[in-house]
């Protein structure tokens, strides 16, 4: 998987089952309650990871108080110093939660409404984007591509636009999902535009100040640099977030408003505390918060809302979640807000095998009977033997690859990740054949996988083998009956 009636009934519906989903979603307070075994089994796999390279804080909380909050690693591998909760990370895209809560704020300020269209906010708007609605920036639905340059590439805000509002549209606007950085960097600046204050600023007073997070920002809190951590990438050093080349109170527009907030896993259970209450942002704003208006192909159960993406869990209750990451570091917030459980990890040391903590976590503290898997660490001597069997399969086939690795040393191991990136590598450039043989390498390898299996299964529907993708999209729903992507693509290719 490569990180988903006539117009009045349908508004009507829509309008009845946002109602009965947020009186669920903030009326009903079923409180998980975890064991001191539970506990002990998180912070147990927690420092299994550390011994593998997991580097960074986590922030375990259960019915409103953390009962784990500690570091992992070395926030300064250099300087031997030791992450901690007050060290301060990268958060990545976690920064699109602040962003679509500084709109629904304006909105309650009455100062726009999300219904609005950006021709209020942007002059001389080509014909195909003057429909973007702000609505649709928050969802990802406005057709707008990815980026238009990188993170820290020096740009104005009038080359920026220019250079955003003259990209060709992915799709249709209000048609479907496209994950848009650019989008909320528009919403950033709108942002500015309404509340004639920096974006960084309007947020601090309107958002961080109450909650208290006096340790959340770009540039406006005074940082002790020791706390910073440096961000590591394959295990070669990269450097402090603020070394990098920046406005003058914050990063260019290719990141400000969509990512790089800086902040603590301790500032991040203040906000989640905030919202919480009706003290920052409204129970009708949070209504949208979590659950704003959806399109006519979405079905409800998973969908990207206002800078966080809502799924409804096995229990029947809601997850509200977002991560964010620059493959260096690497934040994950999950919040089952029906059940008091909120999980805040963020990390200086990015490895792909360790994506998955903050959902193996989860399955730890509402499976009892789960046991974790804990993932092959990504070194150097493992990622060359990796690249060497990934030759051999492609050289002289996956048997004589398999054999190879069955035989390897045991201290040795395929990475995942890696394979995966090699096979999405060989459908990019159409090599649909060579694709299929690397991505039956991984479920090889990785038979408990559900995301190897996922990706096998669009190999085969992409090269038009719709059994054989049918039949791994069901294998991945089985590893995994979280994963919507496979659930959605079985319903479409079943319906055939």
């Amino acid at each position: 998987m490569t990180e988903k009636m006539t117009q009045i009934n349908y508004i009507t519906a829509l309008f009845i089952l946002f109602l009965s989903i947020v009186s669920i979603s903030f009326a009903q307070n079923t409180s998980f309650r975890a064991t001191p075994k539970t506990v002990k089994n998180v912070e147990n796999y927690l420092e299994k990871l550390e011994k593998i390279g997991y580097s960074g804080s986590a922030l375990i909380a259960l019915n409103g108080k953390p009962v784990i909050s500690r570091g992992f690693g070395y926030s300064d591998i250099e300087r031997k110093f030791k992450n901690s909760p007050q060290t301060i990370f990268d958060t990545g895209s976690i920064t699109k939660q602040f962003t679509a809560a500084a709109i629904l704020k304006l909105e309650m300020q009455g100062k726009l409404s999300t219904d609005d269209k950006i021709t209020k906010y942007f002059q001389n708007l080509p014909p195909d984007k003057a429909g973007i609605t702000i609505h649709q920036l928050l969802r990802h639905s406005s057709g707008l591509r990815g980026g238009v340059g990188g993170d820290y590439e020096k740009i104005t805000e009038a080359e920026f636009v220019e250079k955003v509002l003259s990209s060709p549209l992915r799709f249709p606007t209000g048609t479907r999902f496209s994950y848009s950085n650019i989008g909320y960097s528009l919403l950033a600046l709108i942002v500015e535009k309404v509340s004639v204050q920096s974006y960084e600023q309007y947020l601090y007073e309107n958002l961080w100040k109450s909650a208290g997070m006096e340790t959340t920002g770009y540039t406006r809190p005074n940082f002790d640099k020791n706390l910073i951590a440096v961000g590591y990438r394959n295990d070669e050093r990269w450097g402090k977030p603020t070394e990098k080349e920046w406005g003058k109170d914050s990063p260019y527009l290719h990141l400000k408003g969509n990512g790089g907030i800086l902040s603590t896993t301790e500032d991040l259970w203040k906000w989640d505390r905030a919202l919480a209450t009706d003290e920052i942002l409204s129970k009708e704003a949070k209504g949208k918060y979590y659950f704003p208006a959806l399109r006519e192909d979405e079905t409800g159960r998973s969908h990207y809302a206002y800078g966080w993406d809502v799924m409804k869990t096995d229990r029947n209750t809601p997850r509200i979640w977002h991560n964010g990451s620059n493959n260096v570091f690497y934040a994950d917030f999950y919040r089952y807000i029906d059940e008091g459980v909120t999980i805040i990890l963020m990390t200086n040391s990015w490895q792909n095998s360790f994506n998955d903590t903050g959902r193996v976590i989860s399955k730890i503290i509402f499976d009892a009977n789960y046991e974790p898997f804990v993932p092959i660490p990504d070194n150097a001597a493992n990622r060359a033997f990796t690249g060497e069997i990934i030759k051999l399969t492609s050289e002289k086939g996956l048997n004589v690859a398999t054999k190879s690795f069955q035989k390897r040393n045991k201290k040795i191991d395929l990475l995942e990740n890696v394979i995966n990136a090699k096979g999405y590598d060989l459908m990019k450039e159409k090599k649909l054949k060579e694709a299929i043989e690397i991505f039956k390498l991984n479920v090889f390898a990785f038979p408990k996988s559900a995301n190897a299996f996922d990706s096998l299964g669009e190999a085969y529907l992409e090269a038009g083998d719709r059994k054989s993708a049918i039949e791994n999209y069901k294998k991945s729903l089985l590893l995994n009956p979280e994963n919507e992507n496979a659930r959605e693509l079985l319903e479409r290719l079943e319906d055939k």
